[in-house]
């Protein structure tokens, strides 16, 4: 079985609201080691720590409701070809994305689009 060790996560910054996609790699949490998603503006974004190497945690500052949100996964609950969608637990909203690079950078474009259409639509009133 081929395992492909490469994920993306999608995710606003909760202190300027900028969209942020990282990609990263299994190996790159060898030995424990987390890997901090900042933004441009030097807020962290997102932290992804793997102890084990069979399981991931996500920890997201939701933009939301201001509380750290946890979210954990095996490798391999992500295939490469799809996408969990991270929801607020207070509010149902949509946080973040986690999956392969192309439909992470696909559903990002598309929830981009949709907004910038939606702030068009609702200026326009």
């Amino acid at each position: 079985m081929v395992f492909d060790s490469n994920i993306s996560i999608s995710v606003r910054c909760n202190k300027c609201g900028k969209s942020i996609i990282e990609d990263m790699s299994f190996f790159q949490m060898k030995n424990g080691k987390q890997v901090c998603i900042k933004c441009e503006c030097g807020e962290v974004a997102a932290k992804v720590k793997s102890r084990d190497f069979k399981t991931f945690h996500v920890l997201i500052p939701c933009l939301i409701c201001g509380k750290d949100h946890k979210f954990i996964y095996t490798w391999k609950s992500l295939p490469s070809e799809k996408v969990k969608i991270l929801s607020c637990p207070s509010s149902f909203c949509d946080i973040a994305f986690i999956g392969g690079q192309e439909p992470i950078r696909n559903l990002t474009a598309k929830r981009e689009k949709d907004m910038q259409e939606l702030i068009e639509a609702l200026s326009n009133m």
